[in-house]
């Protein structure tokens, strides 16, 4: 019966029964089916690659955007309090540890490992994002490195409670009024050219740049060891600090202290001039510890700030030509 079709036949008044093969079928129907097919295929289209979301799920993708800026914005702020933890450890290094002729901290030390157990575990094994891990593992390392600048402050204060004498004896200003730092000759380096002598080698000191006649300040107390004249550093004063430490001036136009005199940490001891082996006035000025010539800039802690000291190291060692 299924299969049957009955259409009316006027002539006998009656309904004909008329069969409909699959085939027919088929063919009557299959544009519906065709359409259908590719309205849906269309449709899916648009859905995966226009992306189309609900309004929940632009709301979520929202807040997952807004979490992703505050961790940029968290990471960052984790970097600059650890570039300001690192400027702080290499202060202590290069400056104050100096100061009291104590080595660096062993830079193992200074990472101050947080290994052993996994404190982390819980955190990993629930649904916890990897940015919020990641920020406290980085928070956690900071803060482990903290508690060791801590510690090396610390252990440097109570040696410096037990040192003041070493303290006065240590050179720790510059030896010639340069408040704008624009005045820094050749820098200590085992190779600089020497314009009088007209060639390449160590410069064991720092020119300071003045006119001559400006006062030359003793840089620490002490004991004046030499006054005398040398064919290379012209007229020249030294003095012993004690604890191994001795300070050189050198082409001054004149000498204002004696052999056996003591002296105050900013005191007059001669004027700048351009005497012995030197290409104008100036101060040539050199630390030595334990008879070994060292870099005076090391010793500028007390006149100048972190930046300055910066840039009083930078100008120094730009400078390829000696004055001397």
């Amino acid at each position: 019966m299924a299969n049957k079709k009955y259409i009316f036949d006027p002539e006998s008044l009656t309904y004909i029964a008329v069969d409909v093969s699959l085939r027919a079928k088929m063919k009557k129907y299959l544009p519906y089916v065709l359409s259908g097919a590719l309205i849906g295929i269309i449709v899916f289209g648009v859905m995966a690659f226009v992306g189309y979301a609900t309004p929940v799920e632009k709301l979520q993708a929202r807040q997952i955007e807004s979490m992703q800026n505050k961790y940029e914005l968290l990471y960052g702020r984790i970097d600059e309090a650890n570039e300001t933890l690192q400027r702080l450890a290499a202060l202590d290094d290069s400056l104050y540890r100096t100061m009291l002729g104590e080595h660096a901290l062993d830079s193992q030390v200074r990472q101050a490992g947080t290994g052993g157990t996994n404190k982390y575990a819980d955190l990993e094994n629930t649904s916890t994002p990897e940015e919020v891990i990641a920020s406290f593992k980085k928070l956690d390392d900071i803060v482990a490195k903290m508690n060791v600048q801590e510690g090396s402050y610390k252990d440097l204060f109570k040696k410096s409670l037990v040192n003041m004498d070493r303290l006065q004896r240590l050179p720790a200003i510059i030896p010639v009024a340069n408040w704008d730092l624009k005045r820094i000759g050749s820098g200590f380096s085992p190779h600089r050219y020497h314009p009088i002598l007209k060639r390449w080698r160590p410069h064991e000191g720092i020119d300071l740049i003045a006119n001559s006649g400006t006062d030359i300040y003793a840089s620490a107390d002490g004991k004046v060891k030499t006054v005398r004249f040398s064919d290379s550093f012209g007229k020249m004063v030294v003095i012993d600090h004690g604890y191994g430490l001795e300070t050189l001036y050198a082409h001054m136009s004149k000498q204002k202290v004696k052999r056996g005199q003591k002296v105050k940490r900013g005191e007059v001891i001669g004027k700048v001039g351009s005497t012995g082996l030197s290409g104008g006035p100036h101060l040539h000025y050199e630390v030595h510890l334990k008879g070994k010539e060292v870099d005076p800039v090391k010793y500028f802690f007390s006149d100048l700030t972190p930046d300055e000291y910066k840039a009083v190291v930078a100008q120094a060692q730009s400078v390829e030509n000696t004055m001397e």
